[in-house]
């Protein structure tokens, strides 16, 4: 439920929001020349994984006035293009199968039906398990009701296929087909025709699989220039257009509960409120007045601290290269007509806040908007070098993303941090395993024969219910769109938040090693502490007494403990330590 805008604050910045706010930040950004690492795997994500590229479209593309997540590492342009080139495949591949299993069902029907169930029946258990949501007694139903089908299709259309046949005066031979009149030269007739029509389905499994592998070994290989394919239709290219500039925004409308969309889940969250009062004791009698402290001016100063991380001036090895730095101000997406984040000419949220907005949000802490100052940590591809610059061990990609959202706020004399940490997990192994196209030696044609087989029953099974599905989807763009467009403008309240992000889409729940898990541990801890002594050292030169915000930050700060001890234990003056269980991404 949203809640009535109150018309006298929002008015001034009803005037000027197209001055404060825009889609665009004036910055010319090249396309890149090369993709990054996790660009390269969620585009090859989609040509892996039907649902992947389906979900993806489904989410950023369809509803064309959502808002759009602020990417971190990667190009969403690039990953949406693919998407669109990968169904087009996949559809491409269900079509050609259905049209091969008609022809089929025209000149040998029984053989058909012998091949289609006997590929049901090998397909079954794996179905199962991809559908965990269906239990097994609703495949064995609709398989049962399928094969039936067949078989009540199959009599009746042998029997026009030789009526046909015999007022023509040819006759096409049904009523002599293996399955109904199975003599010896018949079974072996029966036996060619299973094996040929099993050779035709394994060549369209091929085609299509050695298509999708091509392309990631070539457009996709580590170092190779941007090929961007081609978008469908103008509006999807407009649609796509605006994504790609609002992937750098600095504004996030969410949609539901979690404000932090495409971070993760949230592993652990901390706040301090402490008195600015002088660090010097007044005269006697004389009731102390607070400092007064520009918050835009502390959230600047913890900002300088945390690219300090990253600095030029570390060595190279000590430099915490990973580190992204941006404001983001997030606010819920379910709005009115008017709210100064919708451009109400074309309905669709702006994605930059101009550096005037965000500091009037900063120091308006009460508005319907809240500011953060976003700190994300990707895990770091830097090799160990030697002194001589030989290599000794190769940097690794891990995808894992640590993040801390920082809030500062100046209320009644008071101030307030908040910092709410998140993990992002890494991207799920089959997607990761892309590379070993390129590094397992077999020709691109024996790797996709190879895979054809393996997938042979399950593809020849669900390429009817495959082609069905990008029909509907396809139809289904086009209704979203301009279903969108429609409702955006005839509501008095429309959802204008994003419900997730692409990168969040291919992650898995749960970390693939402990390492990750540590590594996002330590990179939290070291941002935390580094937002902790920012703080403390901006206070002191402004004169606050930063006691009790020490105070209250070493209490906060915990020792988790792990392996065979039992209790807790504290360390410094007013410290205290819980034995917890490890942070990182929920279970899934």
């Amino acid at each position: 439920m949203t809640a009535s805008p109150d018309t006298t604050g929002a008015r001034h910045l009803d005037d000027h929001h197209a001055e404060l706010f825009e889609h665009d930040d004036g910055l010319s950004r090249s396309s890149p020349e090369r993709l990054s690492s996790t660009t390269r795997y969620l585009c090859g994500a989609a040509y892996i994984d039907e649902d992947f590229a389906d979900r993806a479209i489904r989410e950023i593309v369809a509803d064309s006035h959502r808002a759009v997540i602020p990417a971190i590492g990667y190009d969403v342009e690039a990953v949406l293009r693919h998407c669109f080139q990968a169904r087009r495949l996949w559809a491409a591949r269900n079509a050609a199968l259905c049209v091969t299993l008609l022809a089929a069902m025209v000149i040998a029907p029984m053989v058909t039906l012998s091949l289609v169930t006997l590929a049901l029946l090998v397909a079954l258990p794996t179905l199962a398990r991809r559908q965990k949501r269906w239990p097994v007694w609703k495949f064995v139903l609709v398989a049962l009701v399928g094969l039936t089908a067949l078989s009540c299709l199959a009599g009746p259309l042998v029997a026009v296929l030789n009526l046909a046949g015999s007022s023509s005066g040819y006759g096409y031979g049904y009523a002599d087909t293996p399955a109904l009149a199975p003599d010896g030269g018949s079974v072996r007739t029966y036996l060619v025709g299973l094996v040929v029509l099993a050779l035709v389905l394994l060549g369209v499994l091929t085609w299509a699989r050695h298509r999708m592998i091509n392309t990631i070994i070539t457009e996709l290989a580590p170092g190779a220039p941007v090929r961007p394919p081609r978008l469908p239709r103008t509006d999807v290219e407009h649609r796509v257009g605006t994504v790609s500039r609002a992937q750098h925004g600095n504004v996030v409308l969410h949609s539901g509960f979690e404000p932090f969309v495409g971070a993760g889940n949230r592993v652990d969250a901390w706040s301090i409120v402490v008195e600015l009062r002088p660090d010097e004791e007044p005269p006697d009698g004389v009731p102390p007045r607070p400092v007064r402290v520009d918050p835009v001016a502390l959230v600047a100063h913890v900002r300088q601290r945390l690219a300090a991380l990253r600095s030029r001036d570390l060595p190279e090895q000590e430099r915490m290269t990973g580190l992204q730095l941006r404001d983001q101000v997030v606010a819920a997406g379910t709005r009115w007509h008017g709210y100064p984040l919708i451009d109400q000419q074309v309905r669709l949220p702006y994605a930059f806040a101009t550096g005037e907005a965000v500091d009037a949000i900063i120091r308006f802490p009460q508005t319907s908007a809240r500011h953060f100052l976003r700190a994300s940590v990707g895990a770091q591809e830097k090799p160990a070098v030697a002194a001589d610059g030989q290599t000794i061990m190769p940097s690794e990609h891990q995808s894992v993303v640590a993040t801390a959202f920082t809030h500062i706020a100046v209320e009644g004399g008071m101030l307030y941090v908040e910092v709410v940490e998140t993990v992002l997990g890494p991207l799920r192994q089959q997607y990761l395993d892309i590379d070993r196209y390129a590094l397992s030696g077999d020709s691109t044609m024996n790797t996709a024969l190879r895979e054809a087989v393996q997938e042979f029953a399950v593809g020849v099974v669900t390429a009817p219910v495959g082609l069905a599905r990008a029909i509907r989807r396809h139809l289904q763009l086009n209704g979203s769109m301009t279903r969108a467009d429609t409702e955006s403008q005839r509501e008095p309240v429309y959802d204008f938040g994003a419900r997730v992000d692409v990168r969040e889409i291919a992650s898995r729940k749960t970390f693939a090693s402990y390492v990750q898990r540590l590594d996002s541990e330590k990179y939290l801890r070291l941002i935390e502490r580094r937002i902790a002594e920012a703080v403390i050292e901006f206070l002191t030169a402004e004169g606050v007494d930063t006691s009790e915000f020490r105070t209250k930050f070493t209490q906060n700060w915990t020792a988790t403990i792990n392996g065979d001890v039992n209790g807790s234990f504290a360390m410094g003056t007013g410290a205290t330590a819980t034995a917890s269980t490890p942070k990182g991404p929920k279970q899934s």
